[in-house]
């Protein structure tokens, strides 16, 4: 399904084709919604980033990196030439209580990705998780794969909306309740299963 047979979708459930704008605006916010509810591995990308030879510690902004394209979070970081995956800390305890700095951690601040390694190495090869991009009826912009693999999931909660904003709230309440069934089944069969490897 693209997104342009999404729309039509929710007319043909709402039957409101007066509320097409309003139908496209809830399609995109069901794909952002639906993927922060869960670590779908279709959202995993995998890049490499180059990183400074000679430093142990560094910063790098992610914004730099073409690459990088709607990050939302990290799923692992591990130095190139290492068999290890570097792990998440928070920034307050990068320092021991003896005031050494933990090697092989990172840390996030906005698009800034603070590392410390035990080992120098030229490049990190990195997994990330990325946000929803927001759909429009253009060919080149109109797909995702939630509307291929769970596409009632999407629709439905879209419809819900709908009919929530018009007031209708049976409706609602229904395509609400028959949105979430859809994706938590889609979620047992999509969800990232492999064990996180920055844990």
């Amino acid at each position: 399904m693209n997104f342009s047979e999404a729309i039509e979708e929710v007319v043909g459930i709402t039957k409101r084709p007066d509320k097409e704008t309003e139908i496209a605006s809830q399609l995109n916010k069901a794909l952002a919604f639906y993927t922060l509810k869960a670590n779908f591995a279709q959202d995993l990308v995998e890049v490499s980033l180059a990183i400074d030879s000679e430093e142990y510690g560094q910063s790098i902004d992610l914004a730099d990196f073409e690459d990088v394209v709607r990050f939302r979070k990290f799923k692992f970081i591990r130095p190139l030439a290492q068999r290890y995956y570097l792990k998440p800390i928070d920034p307050e305890h990068v320092l021991t209580p003896g005031g050494q700095i933990q090697k092989d951690r990172y840390y996030v601040a906005g698009n800034i990705v603070t590392f410390t390694l035990s080992a120098l190495d030229t490049s990190l090869e990195v997994g990330y998780y990325q946000y929803a991009p927001i759909l429009t009826e253009a060919e080149d912009n109109n797909t995702h794969w939630m509307l291929d693999k769970m596409p009632w999931a999407i629709t439905e909660r879209a419809a819900a909306q709908i009919f929530k904003m018009i007031g209708d709230d049976a409706s609602s309440r229904f395509y609400d309740a028959s949105s979430n069934e859809f994706f938590l089944a889609a979620r047992r069969d999509f969800a990232d299963s492999v064990a996180d490897s920055a844990s």
